[in-house]
């Protein structure tokens, strides 16, 4: 399975929101601020139901264990979440999930499945968009891109990475290090290099 690609700075993290939220609506540039925001995995994000939140409210932060590491992550509510959750609560007040799904009758959380697709639809912009800043070379977009993408930014913004290491509850740095790592994109740079190297 190909490696995801994280947004390379805050100008194309914004491109990747409103592409999805043309495409899909704000719930889904909901769910990729809040991906983002929260250094979540996918499924954690899913997971979390209404009541959790409207706890939170009161107490400034809720706690959830992973899916994949069962580790216990404290998720802080900022300024910028209690904001969108007091928007989504609005929105829909009776969702049992904080992401619900509408399909189906049944009282469910949207699936990773259709959260993934969404994101997929969004690279043909973000191409489009890096070829308007002289940018070269594709790019692959999954939900854990927001995730990732989160946790580059913050990295550009001065987080260090012992920081990022604990909000990814990353149990080595060396995992942190590869996981902001984006050779693959970094090494387009090269290509272009070439050209001029080789053709003037």
């Amino acid at each position: 399975m190909p490696r995801v690609h994280s947004a390379r700075n805050r100008d194309e993290f914004k491109v990747i929101l409103d592409t999805l939220e043309r495409n899909r609506g704000l719930k889904a540039r909901w769910l990729a601020e809040l991906t983002a925001l929260w250094a979540l995995r996918i499924s954690d994000l899913l997971a979390i139901t209404t009541s959790q939140i409207d706890e939170s409210f009161n107490t400034g932060e809720f706690t959830i264990i992973e899916t994949k590491t069962k580790k216990t992550k404290v998720i802080t509510l900022s300024h910028h979440a209690i904001k969108l959750l007091g928007i989504m609560r609005e929105t829909f007040p009776n969702d049992v999930y904080l992401f619900e799904s509408r399909y189906g009758g049944k009282r469910k959380p949207l699936s990773r499945k259709t959260a993934w697709l969404w994101m997929c639809e969004v690279e043909p912009d973000v191409i489009k968009w890096r070829r308007s800043c002289g940018r070269l070379g594709g790019v692959n977009l999954g939900t854990h891109s927001l995730r990732k993408s989160g946790s580059r930014l913050r990295q550009q913004a001065g987080v260090t990475m012992e920081e990022i290491q604990q909000l990814l509850n990353h149990s080595k740095p060396e995992t942190t290090i590869n996981y902001l790592d984006n050779n693959e994109q970094d090494l387009v740079d090269t290509f272009i290099a070439g050209d001029k190297a080789l053709f003037g």
